[in-house]
């Protein structure tokens, strides 16, 4: 059920980006220096067709098992680990929906930071990335990362 949920939060969040803007981009995130795999499929098993370093731009038209299609320089096609992508926004209001706190991570399923009070508390969500265990999360205002699951959009921003 929660995976579904994710999904669909991730489908809302895609078609909206579509809808307000046609070339809302991803950005490959992978550390300065470094660089992940494009595959001929979605899978690990894939074979591997070429890299992207970080902060290559590129279009995601779908996800299938923790994979992306994307189309990155110069209209090249391939798929690429989620983990790795990241979707800038412009920021949005978010409010908790869990009654007690949640946990604030350096990075989705990272480092703990702290904690974010729940019951309602408004929080600004800069951007969305999965985990390497396929969840969303949302980069948050000062740092850090909160479960997607956590979060629904406030009523100022319906």
């Amino acid at each position: 059920m929660r995976k579904l949920m994710i999904m669909v939060m991730l489908a809302w969040i895609l078609t909206s980006a579509v809808m307000a803007d046609a070339e809302t981009l991803f950005v490959c995130c992978v550390h300065k220096g470094e660089w992940v795999w494009v595959r001929e499929a979605p899978s690990h098993e894939a074979e591997k067709i070429d890299t992207i370093r970080y902060g290559v731009e590129c279009q995601v038209s779908e996800i299938v098992d923790q994979f992306a299609h994307i189309r990155y320089r110069d209209n090249r096609e391939g798929w690429a680990d989620v983990s790795y992508l990241e979707m800038p926004i412009k920021e949005t209001v978010y409010t908790i929906t869990t009654e007690g706190p949640v946990n604030k991570r350096e990075t989705p399923d990272g480092r703990y930071l702290g904690r974010v009070k729940g019951g309602g508390t408004r929080i600004s969500v800069l951007g969305w990335r999965y985990s390497p265990s396929g969840e969303l999360w949302a980069k948050v205002f000062r740092g850090g990362y909160i479960k997607a699951e956590y979060l629904q959009i406030a009523e100022a921003n319906q």
